[in-house]
Order: C-alpha cells, then structure tokens, then sequence
C-alpha cells in the first residue's frame, strides 16, 4: 500500500514538472500584463520623438544630391471660359479689410493662359538627401501671398501677418487640419516645420476668404508659373522624368520629358476649365462673391 502511494506522488509530481505552474502559465498567457511594466506618459512622448527622429533618418538615405545643368521650360495653356474674378462680398464687413476692395486671385487667366500653376518634376524622380530654405508666406490686404510656392521637406514654413488686424492662421495638410493659431497685428512670424510632401492649405478664420498653398515636394525641382503662363525649372539632373502640374481649382496633371546635359526641354500643359476641383480645396468659390 505504501509503495502505491508513493508510486502515485512520483507520478503527480513529474506531471507538475511537465504542465509546469498553473499561476505562472496564467501570468504568461491569461494576463499578458501581469509581468509587463506600464510605460509613464513621459516615456511614451520620448518613444514618439525617437520614432519621428528616426523617420526622418530614414528619408535622407538618398545619396549625395547633385544638380545637372538641364532646363525645363513650358506654358501652361486655358482653354474655355474662366470663372469672374471679382471682390469677396465679405471683406464690406471685416475692419481694415474694408479699406481696399480686392478681387480674389484664384483663377488668373491673361490671354489663353493660366497662372499660379505648381510645377514639379514627380516627388522620388531625383533621389538625393535635398536640403530647402525656408519660405515666408505673409498676409497682406487680408490676402495670402503668395497665393501658392514651394518648399523642400524638411523646411521650415515662415507665417507673418503684415495686416493691422488680427488673423487666425488655420492650415490643413490634404483635408486633415494641421494647426489653428490666432495671430494679432504686430506678432512675431510662426514657424512650422514641414516633413510631408502634401499640400498645406492655409485658411483664416476670421476672413473666410483667404487661401494660400504650400506644396512640400522631396526635392528642388518646381516652378510656379507667372502671369504669362510661363514656368522654369533649373538644374535638373539629365533623364526622363514625369512632370506634375498642380492647380488650386483644376487640379492634377501629368506629362513626361526628357531632359539632357545642358540643354533646354519644353513642356506643354492645359487645363480647360471642366477639370473637378482637387480634393485638398473643396468649394472655395461657393457663395464667395
């Protein structure tokens, strides 16, 4: 009998040893959190700033930058009918916006052809670790200007208010909101840096009327184009390329140019005033006049 009773205690103690602790296993599997320690608020914000430092290590990793001697000229042409530019019927109302009637800038056509179009060559077509300057854009009259510009990822983005009045800078990166910050007359510029290549949409909540657009590009290789349609970018490393042409009401479009060593590419671009509006500006024109 004893020998069966310690035949029996050998068995259930090797079946221990196997199946192991019943409270440790629920420690490793039923309640993950048992033995894991919570990070403090101050540790998760120091893990995200690593992560983003990290992020942007990873972007440069292109290689040594290298300009060419190539040029891209072009034109870009307006067929059909543009929409009347004429004074926002809200600026009546505003204080010192009052003062000067201006009409609005955001479709420019002058003889057939279009301005403030971004042109670009496609973000990834020139690798390299670019580096940008800053950009300023100010406000003046109640009006952004430059209406649109470029900047180099990585930049940073200089926001003046030159009104005697107070403005309400509200951006948004594509449709996403990016930052609201109220700035009176007299304050000193805002400075944000830009890591996405997206367009920035700058809006004021005060005056509804105002827009102004960035467009944050991996490289250096954009033009806007002037009053006669024209645009030059210079520069650019020799190859083939496909070009984007960006506009605030008529949105994307595309070609393809080759380019060589010191020598001049043209490029063509239209739009004929059918094209849908781009998602990053819905309805800037409705019930604006």
């Amino acid at each position: 009998m004893i020998r069966h009773l310690a035949s029996l205690a050998a068995i259930s103690i090797a079946a221990l040893a196997l199946t192991g602790c019943p409270d440790d296993d629920a420690g490793k599997k039923g309640n993950p959190d048992k033995h894991v320690e919570k990070k403090s608020h101050a540790e998760k914000k120091a893990e995200k700033a690593e992560e983003k430092a990290e992020k942007k290590e990873e972007k440069k990793g292109g290689g040594e930058a290298k300009f060419g001697t190539a040029t891209i000229k072009g034109v870009v042409d307006f067929t059909g009918k543009s929409p009347e530019m004429k004074v926002p019927a809200k600026r009546k109302d505003a204080e010192v916006c009052k003062d000067k009637e201006i009409k609005y800038n955001a479709v420019l056509v002058d003889g057939g052809k279009l301005q403030d179009v971004f042109v670009r060559l496609a973000n990834g077509a020139v690798k390299g670790d670019w580096k940008g300057k800053e950009v300023e854009i100010d406000q003046k009259d109640c009006m952004y200007e430059p209406r649109i510009q470029g900047v180099v990822a990585g930049s940073e983005i200089v926001i003046k208010n030159g009104d005697a009045t107070l403005h309400n800078v509200h951006t948004y990166k594509g449709a996403e909101s990016w930052f609201n910050q109220a700035q009176p007359k007299g304050s000193e510029a805002l400075k944000k840096e830009v890591e996405e290549t997206k367009v920035v949409k700058f809006t004021c909540d005060v005056h509804p009327w105002m827009h102004g657009f960035v467009v944050v590009t991996d490289h250096p290789f954009y033009a806007v184009s002037g009053k006669d349609g024209s645009f030059t970018i210079e520069k650019v490393p020799a190859g083939e390329y496909d070009v984007e042409a960006w506009h605030s009401q008529y949105g994307l479009k595309k070609a393809k140019v080759k380019v060589e060593d010191g020598k001049t590419a043209e490029v063509k671009i239209a739009y004929d005033g059918t094209e849908p509006e781009p998602a990053e500006n819905k309805d800037e024109l409705k019930g604006l006049f």
